[in-house]
């Protein structure tokens, strides 16, 4: 699955939290920050290149539209969230994917993130390359061709890159939404592997390049013999 990495630009705590909600229920969208007003925010885009920004109008020191202006190359999608419809116009001049008018209804709100998915070809959309997580207070940057093998960890995630290992605040689920699968399986509740990470299987154990064995979960064995099976033809 495509992932779209998103960025909130609002200085109203309620309103982001409002955003931040509806992107949970999404799948394929990934936030990587909260920027409390326009000057911030346009730090993280420049910083994150994000996919999709969703941003205020009125705010301090910078609005919305100001902001929009000054973004001239590689700039993201946007969905404009404000109050104030008049607004609407004035954003549709300069190109916005959509205007969302507050309080924002999830329908509407995935309506619009579907209409930014529809634009997003897979070549554009970065999250097919790499992805972001947390550590230690901070984004690291990971492309997705550095990792070699996740764990489980309750809430928890490790990621066995190629260079060293990251343990960060993320669940299975949302890991393997992220991965692209034609690279990656799922072999248990605990482990995700790149295929080509598997040097041998012997029996219900998967030796790996990373240098641990890995017991094949059993209701995962049909979907690892029928991949064997394809591998094979």
């Amino acid at each position: 699955m495509n992932v779209i990495t998103c960025l909130i630009i609002d200085d109203e705590p309620y309103a982001q939290e409002v955003i931040e909600e509806h992107i949970k229920k999404i799948p394929f969208l990934q936030l990587l920050k909260k920027s409390n007003d326009a000057v911030e925010g346009l730090k993280d885009i420049e910083d994150l290149k994000p996919d999709l920004v969703f941003m205020d109008i009125q705010m301090p020191e910078m609005t919305g539209i100001e902001l929009i202006k000054i973004l001239q190359q590689h700039r993201p999608e946007i969905i404009i969230t404000t109050a104030y419809s008049e607004h609407a116009l004035e954003g549709y001049e300069l190109d916005i994917s959509d205007f969302l008018l507050k309080p924002i209804r999830f329908d509407r709100f995935l309506k619009a993130v579907n209409k930014v998915k529809r634009q997003i070809t897979p070549t554009e959309s970065k999250t097919s390359q790499y992805f972001w997580v947390k550590e230690n207070g901070k984004l690291v940057h990971v492309p997705v061709d550095d990792v070699l093998m996740v764990k489980g960890m309750k809430d928890y995630i490790q990621l066995y890159l190629k260079e060293r290992k990251i343990i960060t605040y993320l669940t299975m689920k949302r890991i393997e939404e992220i991965l692209p699968a034609n690279e990656f399986m799922r072999v248990s509740r605990s482990y995700i592997i790149r295929k080509s990470a598997i040097k041998s299987i012997n029996g219900n154990t998967l030796e790996t390049t990373v240098g641990e064995d890995i017991m094949i979960g059993g209701t995962y064995r049909e979907v690892i013999r029928n991949e064997i099976n394809e591998w094979l033809r």
